[in-house]
C-alpha cells in the first residue's frame, strides 16, 4: 500500500493524525558537544590547521559548496511563518534535496522506435551501428569517484581539505594520523623539488669568478629520494582506498537520510514522486549463525530493485549484487563489519540481475537479543545513481567529473585553465601555521636592516605556542571513538514479528530502552483507536503503510509525536516473516508544505 493509497483509503480518519510535516535532523553531535565540554579541546587540538566550517551549517554548507540552485523551485515553495535560523535552514535545504535515482536514459529514445523496412528485412528497429559498448556511465563514474585523482583534488584544495579534517576528526579520528603523515612526507618531496629548482636557476650555471676556481665541469644535478616518493604515493593510496569513500559515503547519507524521512511523513515534492517508491523499502535480514550469512527475509521492492526473484535470493549470501567494477575494498570492509558485529555504511557499485549497475548506498545492523548476542544482520539499501551522477553534490568531484564528459556532453564550457604554480608556491602551501609564522617572525632577516624589519613587519598568530601535530594525534588518540551508525540517518527502527505477535525483538541503539524487546509494537502506539485498527488492519493484510502516531513508553505515558512506516519482508514461503519499521521523529515547528 502506496502513500497515497492509505491517505484515500482513510478518509474518515482523524486528519491530525496523518497530517504530514517536515523537519531537519536536530544536530546530536553538537549538544553532545556542548554537554561534553568538548569544544574548547577541539580549539586546541585544529590550531595546527585551518578551520573548517562549522557542523551545525553541514546542510547549508553542502548547498552552497555545489554552487547550482534550483531557482524556480525555490519561488514555487511557500515561506515558512517563522523566520527562524532553523526555518532558514530547513528552507534552503528542503528545496534543494537532490533526485537519488537515474532516470531511464531510453525513455523516449527515437533508436528504439518501431521501423517498417521496405522488402525482406528482419529488423524491428534500427541496427545498431557504433562499436563495441563501452563502459557504463555509471562504471566510469566510480572509478573517477573513488579514484586518487578524486582524493588528489581535495588535499589540494583548502576548502575541500577542511572539510575532509573536519569528517576525519569526527568520525575517523584514528585516520588523522594518515592525513598528517601524507601531508608531511609531501612537504618534503616538494621541498626537495624546491631545491632543485634552484639548482637549475642558479647553482648549475655559477657566474664567472666561480667558474676560474672550479676544478671540473660536473653539473650539480637534482636531488632524488625514491623512497620518499613512493611514501608519499602510498600515504596517497591509503587516503584513496580507505577515508575517501568512508567521507563520500557520509555526505550521501546526510543528504538521502533527509529524502527518506521525508518519503516517510509523505512530504516529498512531486518532482521526487517518480524516483522515492522504493525509499526505506529496500531490505534484506541475513543470519549469521548460518554458513555464508545467507538471506532469509527480503522486502518486495528488494526484488523490484535487484531483479532478482524469491526464490533466488533467500538462502544466498548478498554478493549476487557484485559484478566487475565493484570495489574490494568495499567488499572488505562490509566483510569485516559483519565479522566484527558492528554497523557499517558503504558507498559503491552494484549490479541488477540484467547486469546494469546502479549505486548502493547500503547501511548494515546487527540485531541483538537480550543478551547483547548478534543474532541477525538488517541490511537498508537506498539506490543513489541519479545522485551520484549529479556529482553527489561535491564541487570537488562536479569539477572532475567535467573533465570526463561523455562525447555527447562536449558542448559544455569548458573548464578554465589551471594556473600553474612553481615549486616554490606549491611548498608553501603545505607549510603549517607554526612553519608560517617562523617565516612571518624571521623571513628575509638578511636582507633587511634590523631596526627597520620588527616595526615594519605584521604579526601573524597562528597557533599557540607549544603545540604540533604530535600533540593533536595524542589528542586523537584519547578520544573515544563514536559510532557511525546512520548517523544523520533515521530516528530508529524496529524489527516486529508478524501479525498476530507483533511483538518487538530488535532495535536500533537509539531505541534500546528496557522493557522495549519482546513488548507488543501496539502497546507502544498512543493514538486513536482508528490509527490503531488501521495499522493492525495493514499488518493483518501484509501491505506496506505509513502513518503519524502517538510513541509511548514508560517513561513517556503521554506520547511522542513521531511517524512509522512499516514494510514487511517475506520468507521463502512468501508469508511474512518480520516487519521492518522505520521510525522518524515529528518536528515541533511549523514547517513548509511541500504539496502546495
Amino acid at each position: 500500500m502506496s502513500c497515497t493509497d492509505l491517505h484515500e483509503g482513510l478518509a474518515g480518519l482523524d486528519n491530525e493524525s496523518l497530517r504530514s510535516f517536515s523537519e531537519s535532523l536536530p544536530d546530536e553531535y553538537h549538544e553532545w558537544v556542548a554537554e561534553s565540554g568538548r569544544t574548547s579541546r577541539n580549539g586546541q587540538i585544529l590550531d595546527d590547521f585551518p578551520h573548517p566550517p562549522i557542523r551545525a551549517k553541514a546542510l547549508d554548507a553542502i548547498v552552497e559548496e555545489q554552487g547550482f540552485q534550483d531557482q524556480t523551485y525555490a519561488e514555487e515553495s511557500y515561506p515558512t511563518p517563522r523566520s527562524s535560523i532553523k526555518n532558514m535552514r530547513r528552507n534552503v535545504t528542503t528545496n534543494e534535496l537532490p533526485l537519488l535515482q537515474e532516470m531511464n536514459p531510453y525513455d523516449g529514445a527515437e533508436e528504439f522506435n518501431p521501423v517498417n523496412e521496405e522488402g525482406a528485412s528482419y529488423d524491428l528497429i534500427a541496427p545498431w551501428d557504433g562499436v563495441d559498448a563501452p563502459l557504463h556511465k555509471l562504471e566510469r563514474l566510480s572509478d573517477v569517484m573513488f579514484g586518487r585523482e578524486h582524493m588528489l583534488s581535495i588535499l589540494n584544495n583548502p576548502r575541500y581539505l577542511a572539510r575532509f579534517r573536519e569528517f576525519l576528526l569526527e568520525e575517523r579520528p584514528r585516520s588523522i594520523s594518515t592525513l598528517t603523515y601524507y601531508l608531511n612526507a609531501s612537504k618534503a618531496l616538494k621541498a626537495l623539488e624546491y631545491a632543485n629548482a634552484l639548482v637549475r636557476l642558479s647553482t648549475d650555471v655559477p657566474p664567472p669568478a666561480v667558474q676560474m676556481v672550479q676544478t671540473g665541469s660536473e653539473i650539480v644535478g637534482i636531488t632524488q629520494n625514491k623512497v620518499l616518493e613512493q611514501r608519499v604515493e602510498d600515504g596517497l593510496r591509503a587516503l584513496a582506498a580507505e577515508e575517501l569513500p568512508a567521507f563520500i559515503t557520509s555526505r550521501c547519507i546526510t543528504i538521502t537520510s533527509k529524502i527518506v524521512e521525508e518519503r516517510v511523513r509523505g512530504t516529498l515534492p512531486m518532482k521526487f514522486r517518480d524516483t522515492s517508491n522504493a525509499l526505506a523499502e529496500v531490505f534484506c535480514l541475513t543470519d549469521t549463525s548460518r554458513p555464508d550469512n545467507p538471506i532469509i527475509f527480503a522486502s518486495k521492492e528488494f526484488h523490484r530493485t535487484t531483479q532478482y526473484g524469491m526464490d533466488y535470493v533467500l538462502g544466498r549470501n548478498c554478493r549476487f549484487l557484485q559484478g566487475p567494477k565493484t570495489s574490494p575494498n568495499s567488499i572488505r570492509r562490509i566483510r569485516e563489519a559483519l565479522r566484527e558485529g558492528r554497523h557499517h555504511s558503504e558507498l559503491f557499485l552494484n549490479y541488477r540481475r540484467d547486469g546494469s549497475p546502479f549505486m548502493n548506498l547500503l547501511q548494515c545492523a546487527p540485531l541483538c537479543d537480550s543478551k547483547g548476542q548478534v543474532k541477525y544482520f538488517i541490511g537498508a539499501q537506498i539506490d543513489v545513481s541519479g545522485f551520484a551522477l549529479d556529482g553527489a553534490q561535491m564541487e570537488s568531484l562536479i569539477e572532475l567529473q567535467s573533465r570526463y564528459r561523455d562525447a555527447d556532453e562536449e558542448s559544455v564550457a569548458e573548464m578554465p585553465e589551471v594556473q600553474t604554480k612553481d615549486e616554490f608556491q606549491q611548498m608553501c602551501e603545505l607549510l603549517s601555521p607554526r612553519e608560517l609564522s617562523a617565516v612571518q617572525d624571521h623571513g628575509g632577516d638578511l636582507f633587511q636592516p634590523l631596526n627597520t624589519h620588527t616595526a615594519s613587519r605584521t604579526q601573524r598568530h597562528w597557533l599557540q605556542r607549544g603545540t604540533s601535530i604530535d600533540s593533536e594525534v595524542e589528542a586523537i588518540r584519547l578520544r573515544d571513538l563514536k559510532s557511525t551508525l546512520l548517523r544523520g540517518s533515521l530516528t530508529g527502527y524496529l524489527l516486529v514479528r508478524p501479525y498476530p505477535s507483533l511483538r518487538v525483538l530488535f532495535t536500533s541503539p537509539s531505541l534500546q530502552i528496557p522493557g522495549m524487546l519482546q513488548s507488543s509494537f501496539l502497546s507502544r502506539i498512543g493514538s486513536s483507536s482508528a490509527v490503531k485498527e488501521e495499522l493492525m488492519a495493514a499488518m493483518q493484510h501484509g501491505h506496506s503503510v505509513t502513518a503519524r502516531i502517538k510513541w509511548v513508553t514508560r517513561f513517556n505515558n503521554e506520547g511522542r509525536d513521531r511517524w512509522v512506516h512499516c514494510t514487511p519482508l517475506y520468507a521463502n514461503n512468501g508469508e511474512v516473516g518480520v516487519w521492518m519499521i522505520v521510525i522518524v521523529d515529528e518536528d515541533e515547528e511549523q514547517v513548509i508544505n511541500w504539496r502546495n
